[in-house]
């Protein structure tokens, strides 16, 4: 599927101030056009300072990353929630290797505290079975 890249970006800037992220350079729209037919991995490697920031001793000291929720949650009812979700620290990824060996999912749990949109989840995915075993 061949889609023409918009001239204009079709997503509103985020900037978080004191982010190292700011350093990285963002590729122009007829750069990004031009690259099409790049792999992602090469096109990431264009970029500079992309492979020091993003290696994982250096994003280490980030962590958690912290997700902006769609303003105000709704009241957190914790009874109609079956599971208990906490931030998995990284004390036991160590190099490139233990993160390889993490799947996709436990690798987002690693990386992004997602304790603020807990009450978004309870709304959305309600326990459908009787008393929830993690009650406070």
């Amino acid at each position: 599927m061949n889609r023409p890249v918009p001239a204009t970006s079709i997503v509103p800037t985020i900037t978080l101030s004191g982010s190292p992220f700011t350093a990285l350079h963002s590729v122009s729209r007829p750069e990004l056009a031009a690259l099409r037919e790049t792999p992602a991995a090469e096109r990431r490697h264009l970029i500079p300072n992309f492979v020091a920031l993003f290696r994982w001793e250096a994003m280490r000291p980030l962590l958690p990353f912290q997700l902006a929720t769609p303003g105000q949650p709704p009241a957190w009812r914790e009874r109609m929630c079956r599971s208990f979700y906490q931030w998995q620290p990284s004390e036991d990824i160590r190099c490139g290797a233990d993160l390889a060996a993490l799947d996709a999912f436990d690798l987002t749990l690693r990386l992004f505290d997602f304790t603020p949109w807990r009450p978004y989840f309870a709304q959305r995915l309600k326990s459908q079975f009787g008393q929830p075993p993690f009650a406070k």
